[in-house]
Formats: C-alpha cells, structure tokens, sequence
C-alpha cells in the first residue's frame, strides 16, 4: 500500500513533540511490515527538501510566505494564519507527489484541520488521527487558549476535516467519546486503535542515565505546564519525603510561560519547593534529547505523570516499555493503557493526598514496584509495540478506502483539487480587503498605523501609493475628469507587482 502521512511535525527538525513522535514510530513501523510510506512535513529552516529517513521517503517543505500578503487576517487572526501558512505549503507537495504517483491512502492529524483540503475535495481515502483536537483546549482553556475567533476558525477547519474523512481513530475510548458527541459520529465511526512504541529502544536493559543508588529515584517527564499536573506534585512532595526512604525527583521537560500572566512554571515552583523546604530533593533537567530517553526511563524507580488531562501519552508508553512502574491519572486515556494494581497505579486528577499516597506506597514496597514494571513491559510487547500497531493501521486503511468509494460523489468540493487553493486565498483576500476597508474607513488612528508602517516596513511601495493619492487628489481638485495616464499606469504597476494589496484612491 502506497501511504502518505501529512504532519507538520515530524523529528529531529521539529523536535519529538507528541504527534511528531507518533507519526515517526507509526512510518517506521508500516515500512517494517512492508508498505511503502512517504511523509510531507514542515521543515527547521523553511528549506524544502526530500531525503530517505530510514526507508521512509521524507519530503520537508517550508511555510507558504504568499500569505503575509494579507496583512488584515495577519493581523486579526495571527494564530490561524500562522498555522494556515504551513497547511498551505504540506498541500501543495501533496498534490505534487499524488500527480506524480498517486497515493492509496492519507493520514493526518486532526489539530488545526491539517487534511482539510483533502477531505474536502476527497482526492484521496482520508484517516484522520486523534491526538488532542483544539477545540478540546478551547473548551478546557487548556495552555492559556481563549475562544476567540481566531481559535474558532481552527476548530472549525478541525470538525471540517473530521466529518469529511473516511474514518477517525482514536488512541483511548475517552477521548473517542469526547469527539464523537462533539461533532455528532454515530457509533461505527470512530475506531480506537492503541498508541505506538519503539519496544526495542524502550527496553529495561542498557545504560542508565541516573546511577546514584543513595536514593529511589521518580521522573516527570513533560513540558512544565499546569495541564500535566506538575503543581499536584510538587504539592504532595514534601508528605512523600516525610514518608518515604529517601528520594529523588527529576523533572524532565522544557519550562513554559503558562502560569498565570504568563511567568514562568518552573520559577512558581522552584519558589513553592523553596517554601516547603524540599526544593534539594528535587532536579530540574530542562530538556533531554529524545534518544537519551530510554536512558532515563530505565534509570527510574517510577514514572509519575499526574495529568489533570491527557489523551494517551506517548511518555506513558515509554515508560511501561522500558518496564518502569507508572503512577498516572484517570484523566483521559492513560487510564486504559495501565491495569490498575497490575502494571501501575492509576488516581483521581487533582487529589493531592492520594497523589502522595500512592507514591509513599510505590516507594515502600519494592516487590510491588518491580512487578508492575514487568508486567507492563509484557503489556507493552504484546499490545503497543509499533509493529502491531502498524498492521492494525493497515486494517484501518483498507476500511477506509472502502469507505471512499461508496462515498466519493459526496465531496463537497467537485472541481479540480488544484483550484481548491486558490479558491480559498481568494475567499481569505475578500476578508482582507473587508476588514481594511472598514477600519480605514472608520480609524484615523489605524489609518496613521498604516501608514506609519508601510513606509517603515515597505518604502517603495508607500512612496508608489503615495504618488497615486497625490495624483488622484490633484486631478480631482483640477476638475479632471480622468487621472494622468502617469498615475494609471503606477496603479496598474502596483496592481501587478502586489495583487493582494489595496490601492487606495
């Protein structure tokens, strides 16, 4: 099967985020089973390449600049037109490599509508992954996000690509759920297929990057932010110490400037251990590379991920890989990933005592710890390693291409997929040119702004624009009734090298 997988993320150039992992994992794994897999990606330095990743033909693309055109969405909808500028340039080198030789199936992520047009225009069998939609983060306000419009038109696109597609998975039922009823899926319309590790490199054999035995040693692993629980757990550290032989924690993961008026997480709570007299049981590493991971997984006596939510975190599949016992949450999806009381511990979100509970209990008892490490390193061999969920994937494709064909007259855009582009940057020109005409017609002060920085930003132009106005006025004020062929002609210049922008008369 000839598969295409759309992400903007994939590693090492935009790091080993989430999605980037998974979709790494998941076109390693359907080439190890024997597929043939291309990747469109975004990449570090905007400079378009294609190389072979490891058997995988990985095409990396820089984001769309003929958007920045439009000044007015720039300025109203950063956010949508940011991520627009990506969506644009990965479909582009998709409808290049499908004219080239076409594909037999599509995946992509469901964040920001990624496989909009394709489902739209229904080119190709489309499988949209779930990771965590954003509107889920609008409806919780996870990671400061409003409901704006600007994230509303996300969303939007999202649920568009969502109802458009062949079929949608899920890596737990919670959030399959969430989505369903969501959007409206009847039942029959979400399959849950299990997330995906590299077994292999997640292994509990190797070396360790934490060798000092002087204590027992628990690691948090995740961006420091409040979604991922991190305040719960340095709340229940200083009962833990108390209780507990002697301990270590190790926070693995980038600071963010999330906490409230946008500080600093890490600094709130380096200054909340600095209060509790526990901040010298605790390390703070910053970010590690992604292929020293396995090193510190190994090393740890538990894994702690306190998530008030998370969808199914790959971290959580490392851990039990690497044959780590696991203190997680019933928030989301890890809770299906891990028996309760058999290959880990599982408790309420934002409960601090039976946060620190569990922890006293997993450090005072050696047996039990070692034994929820093995059994979820069998867990994590028999159901979540790449390869199997690779060739359940392949399962997923069949389903949805059958799925295309009894479906494909119902496309809700019917022309050529190579118009669906620039139809939709003349719908977003049409924006543009509204929101200009309405503030200029009615700001003096945006109309200063304007002005201001089109002479800062683009001289030539300002003094090109400039020279119509002036001209325009003094033909009008002549009792002309035709402007000076000069000026007509500057305007079809300026009309010609900058069709997106206005000529102001």
């Amino acid at each position: 099967m000839r598969v295409c997988l759309i992400s903007r993320e994939f590693p090492p150039d935009t790091g080993w985020g989430g999605i980037g992992t998974f979709v790494h994992d998941l076109a390693l794994g359907l080439i190890e089973i024997g597929q043939e897999v291309e990747v469109i990606s975004l990449s570090q330095n905007d400079q378009a390449s294609t190389t072979d990743y490891k058997g995988v033909i990985l095409h990396r693309v820089g984001c769309d600049d003929s958007l920045d055109r439009h000044q007015m969405f720039l300025s109203t909808m950063p956010y949508s037109h940011s991520l627009l500028k990506a969506l644009w340039a990965l479909h582009r080198k998709f409808l290049e490599r499908h004219e080239a030789k076409p594909f037999d199936i599509v995946e992509v992520p469901e964040m920001f509508g990624e496989g909009v047009f394709v489902a739209l225009s229904k080119v190709c069998p489309l499988v949209v992954r779930l990771y965590t939609p954003h509107f889920k983060f609008i409806e919780d306000r996870l990671h400061l996000i409003d409901s704006s419009f600007d994230h509303q038109f996300l969303a939007l696109l999202e649920k568009l690509t969502l109802l458009s597609a062949d079929i949608v998975s899920s890596p737990s039922s919670d959030l399959g759920d969430y989505v369903s009823n969501a959007v409206g899926f009847k039942e029959d319309e979400m399959a849950i297929i299990r997330g995906l590790v590299d077994t292999n490199r997640f292994c509990p054999e190797g070396r360790r990057a934490l060798e000092d035995n002087s204590h027992l040693k628990v690691i948090f692993v995740g961006r420091l932010e409040e979604r991922k629980g991190v305040y719960q757990l340095v709340k229940a550290i200083p009962e833990v110490v108390k209780r507990s032989p002697p301990v270590r924690f190790y926070f693995i993961g980038k600071d963010t400037n999330t906490a409230p008026g946008k500080k600093s997480v890490l600094a709130e709570l380096q200054q909340e251990l600095e209060k509790n007299g526990c901040a010298e049981h605790v390390v703070f590493t910053g970010p590690v590379p992604h292929a020293s991971m396995p090193e510190y997984f190994r090393s740890a006596d538990i894994f702690v991920l306190p998530s008030l939510y998370d969808n199914a975190p790959l971290t959580c599949l490392e851990a039990i890989s690497s044959g780590t016992a696991l203190l997680g949450t019933s928030a989301g999806g890890m809770k299906e990933y891990v028996v309760n009381g058999e290959s880990g511990t599982i408790v309420p979100p934002d409960d601090v005592e039976q946060l620190a509970a569990a922890l006293v209990d997993l450090l005072n008892n050696d047996e039990k710890r070692k034994s929820f490490g093995r059994e979820a390193r069998k867990r994590a061999l028999e159901l979540f390693d790449r390869k199997i969920t690779a060739k359940k994937t392949v399962e997923l494709y069949k389903l949805a291409q059958a799925n295309f064909d009894a479906r494909k007259r119902f496309s809700l855009y019917r022309k050529d997929p190579s118009a669906m582009l620039p139809s939709a940057e003349e719908l977003l020109a049409s924006f543009d040119a509204m929101i200009y005409d309405l503030l200029y017609r009615r700001s003096l002060s945006f109309r200063l702004s304007y002005w201001y920085h089109m002479f800062k930003d683009r001289p030539k132009l300002a003094a090109a624009k400039s020279f119509v106005w002036a001209g325009t006025l003094v033909s009008k004020l002549a009792g002309q009734e035709k402007t000076p062929k000069s000026v007509e002609r500057m305007k079809k210049l300026i009309e010609a090298k900058h069709p997106g922008d206005e000529v102001l008369k």
